[in-house]
């Protein structure tokens, strides 16, 4: 039986004003998830935050995903997008 070599991953992409807590609620929502964070990256510049979060995931988990991080975007006031790949680690 050959096992499934592809990976899976999600680049999350957030936007904001920087203000404090706001890398801890964004990881509060992909707590629930099964998932992997495999790189975080943060910027900060004249007071706005730019935060990459790339994970791996379930394919399955991708729509609820989505929508918790695009409800957690519209209660923040924060911009959210999210990149999807699936690469084979052959």
């Amino acid at each position: 039986m050959a096992l499934d070599q592809s990976k899976f991953t999600a680049l999350i992409l957030l936007s904001a004003a920087e203000r404090e807590g706001l890398e801890e609620a964004l990881l509060n929502v992909l707590a629930p998830f099964s998932l992997k964070i495999e790189e975080k990256q943060k910027i900060s510049l004249r007071g706005r935050l730019i935060l990459g979060i790339l994970i791996s995931c379930d394919p399955a988990h991708v729509l609820a995903i989505e929508e918790d991080l695009n409800q957690f975007g519209a209660q923040q006031g924060v911009d959210v997008a999210i990149d999807y790949s699936e690469e084979d680690s052959n």
